[in-house]
């Protein structure tokens, strides 16, 4: 029979080997109060410049990432489900996804941009006065945000 020490040790090397496998990560804090990898590309909950191709906003089990075909696309991280899309999956691995705050006069938007096909689409946001939105986010609650607008959930 294996003692506790012993069980501890296998199971941080066991932890250890999975972590390397999957490449590398970043620790974020999920629901339990326990720490998960975060996905590969992941930079924070939010975005308010360019998002490149590959990349992700991420936040628990939620992700939207700008897809190297051009979709950005709101997944469910534990079941790779896919709950929204932008459907620009037409580019050639060289699109990004630009937020634009909109001001003076325009709402918040995300502009998906390929540089070989121009722009693919732009995605509104929108403001609350007396508040403007500066980002686009995903929530714990696998809901995707330009501004003040829900775009899409799980």
């Amino acid at each position: 029979m294996l003692s506790k020490r012993s069980l501890s040790a296998a199971f941080t090397a066991t932890a250890l080997a999975a972590l390397s496998f999957a490449g590398p990560a970043t620790a974020v804090p999920v629901m339990n109060g326990a720490a998960a990898a975060a996905p590969g590309g992941c930079v924070g909950p939010a975005f308010s410049g360019t998002l490149g191709p590959g990349k992700a906003i991420c936040a628990g089990d939620y992700l939207v990432r700008m897809q190297t075909n051009g979709d950005l696309v709101l997944r469910k991280i534990s079941t790779s489900r896919a709950c929204w899309a932008s459907n620009t999956n037409r580019a050639p691995g060289d699109a990004s996804a630009t937020f634009g705050n909109g001001l003076p006069l325009a709402k918040p938007s995300v502009t998906i941009t390929s540089t070989s096909q121009g722009q693919l689409t732009k995605i509104w946001g929108a403001h609350r006065a007396p508040h403007n939105g500066t980002n686009a986010n995903v929530n714990l609650k696998g809901e995707f945000w330009i501004g003040y607008k829900k775009i899409g959930s799980c």
